[in-house]
């Protein structure tokens, strides 16, 4: 990474203090003590005990936060296991909460840290069932404050804390971890014997982090749309709104999306695949301007957004937008209901706006109204560059560990756009060796994987096969990528294929609609040439 810190510089520091060497005397009393009362006692530090208590079957029904209520719908948790929380305070601005589940019965031996997303503030229970039910213990951090993960809010808590913004970064995840498997050695008499991260979004730059910050933290890594690019990602979004919103003229309003939807699946399916309501193979679509019906004003727009923000030099600093993304994806994250709605409730304008307002600028009245991506770009590069930013591509310490990552990306997000994973894994190959080399990609794969998902939306959802086990750990090795990841780490036996599926409806028990094979990149799904295109049997993972 490149820049500095500016004010922040001085509190870039490891903090070995809280390392499992710190534990061994409060776990060997923990361990002799065999409950999960006693964990309350385990000293660790700068870090608070707060709860510590068994949880029959049924008996714990997770608390949802505020701004999720509309969307998030818990059910009692149906296993029993041994519920521990907890503050770290690394600094005196500091206030890590974090959570801890350990199985009472049946510990697979695995231990998994979920990652948060948005601008977090919560624990992630809705992340942490799975993982569970599985046998693994499982942990989550509210990566060091308390608030909405989206919202127009939902940055406050930065302004005028760069000890907050640290703990966010990278802080909050990685002491977690130290605190959660000296608690699972100390409850279980030994440490795990192997352990993961599974994250998307803010989760899936948590991964990347960890795997380039602290490599030995976890043995195998899911990481899902991940903003690992993440001062490159928020300035893209700044320069987008200014674009869509610098007049009426050129705004792409519902309508227009609609419109471009439907002309984007004409030129890149044939009829009998339109249906899907999908695009299979984004990356190798093509559309005619002309075949879109829009003003000069209004194509102007579109097309920019596909080519991706260039800087002064004509430089793509962050990738476009993907073929099929548009319809519905740009009516929330790019668009609104209207003009005036998209000023502030267009995903990119929250986001990028709170931002830049509350980390880089320290400015409430700071507007992306004519954004300069030159400056900004820079001026967040050197703000919290070092903080935000995963962006090493050699995963060096990571592949001396012997660790394994899984990658994935939704082919109709259009919050993190999925051609940044592609050219992020590009990157990788190249700086591995000769790109147009077999054996150069052959060495990647062998420790890293890219799997792009079509029709699928930001970490899941959308009209193509959105179910594939990126937040599992309690299926089976074909249909689940964490337990995918786990045969990888465990056997060395690397997926080839997993099968994606969409129910009827999304809803699991109405049957399932389509399967279909996602592939590691660069090989795409191909049609076998018979049988029903709903079956995942019928397509095979090849290289064009």
């Amino acid at each position: 990474m490149t820049g500095n810190t500016s004010k922040f510089g001085f509190a870039l520091v490891s903090f070995a203090w809280l390392s499992c060497a710190a534990f061994p005397a409060a776990a060997s009393a923990a361990a002799a003590a065999g409950n999960c009362a006693d964990l309350a006692h385990v000293a660790l530090p700068r870090t608070t005990i707060t709860l510590a208590e068994s949880v029959a079957a049924g008996g714990f029904t997770p608390p949802v936060p505020s701004w999720a209520r509309g969307f998030m719908q818990p059910k009692p948790i149906p296993v029993a296991f041994c519920r521990v929380a907890g503050d770290i305070r690394p600094t005196q601005d500091s206030d890590i909460k974090f959570e801890v589940w350990l199985p009472l019965s049946g510990w697979s031996g695995r231990y998994e840290s979920v990652g948060n997303g948005g601008f977090a503030g919560s624990i992630r229970y809705d992340s942490m069932l799975n993982p569970l039910l599985g046998g693994s213990v499982v942990a989550s951090t509210d990566d060091g404050h308390d608030g909405p993960a989206i919202g127009p809010t939902s940055a406050d808590w930065a302004f005028g804390h760069p000890e907050k913004i640290i703990d966010h970064g990278y802080r909050a995840v990685h002491l977690t971890v130290v605190a959660a498997k000296a608690i699972t050695a100390a409850f279980y008499g030994r440490q795990p014997e192997h352990s993961y991260f599974v994250g998307c979004s803010k989760g899936g730059q948590e991964g990347f982090m960890e795997a380039q910050r602290y490599p030995e933290d976890f043995d195998g890594i899911v990481s899902g749309a991940a903003a690992n690019q993440w001062t490159d990602l928020f300035s893209s979004f700044m320069w987008t709104e200014n674009l869509n919103l610098a007049g009426r003229e050129g705004y792409l309003s519902p309508d227009d999306l609609a419109k471009i939807g439907a002309a984007v699946t004409a030129a890149c399916e044939t009829p009998s695949t339109a249906k899907n309501g999908f695009i299979s193979d984004p990356l190798r679509c093509e559309v005619k301007s002309s075949s879109l019906g829009l003003s000069p004003a209004k194509l102007k727009t579109y097309e920019a957004i596909h080519g991706g923000p260039k800087d002064k030099s004509g430089r793509q600093t962050y990738p476009g937008q993907a073929y099929g993304s548009e319809n519905p994806g740009w009516k929330d994250t790019i668009s609104d209901e209207n003009f005036e709605a998209a000023e502030t409730e267009a995903q990119m304008s929250m986001y990028g706006g709170n931002f830049y307002r509350n980390f880089v600028y320290q400015d409430h009245n700071w507007s992306f109204h004519g954004f300069d991506l030159d400056k900004g770009r820079a001026d967040a590069e050197r703000v919290v560059g070092k903080i935000m930013n995963a962006d090493d591509v050699k995963f060096t310490g990571f592949k001396a560990h012997g660790g394994k990552f899984i990658q994935y990306a939704g082919m109709t997000d259009s919050i993190v756009t999925p051609l940044s994973s592609v050219r992020w894994y590009r990157s990788v190959v190249a700086a591995e060796g000769k790109a147009s080399d077999p054996a150069t990609l052959a060495r990647v794969q062998q420790y890293y994987r890219l799997f792009l998902a079509p029709g699928v939306g930001h970490c899941g959802g959308g009209a193509g096969p959105n179910q594939f086990g990126q937040a599992g750990g309690a299926g089976d090795a074909d249909h689940d990528m964490v337990v995918a990841l786990e045969q990888w780490v465990e056997k060395g036996v690397a997926p080839t294929r997993i099968v994606a599926t969409k129910y009827v409806s999304d809803d699991k028990t109405k049957g399932v609609a389509m399967t279909r094979p996602l592939c590691p990149f660069p090989q795409v799904a191909k049609y076998k040439g018979s049988g029903d295109l709903a079956d995942a049997a019928n397509f095979a993972c090849s290289v064009d």
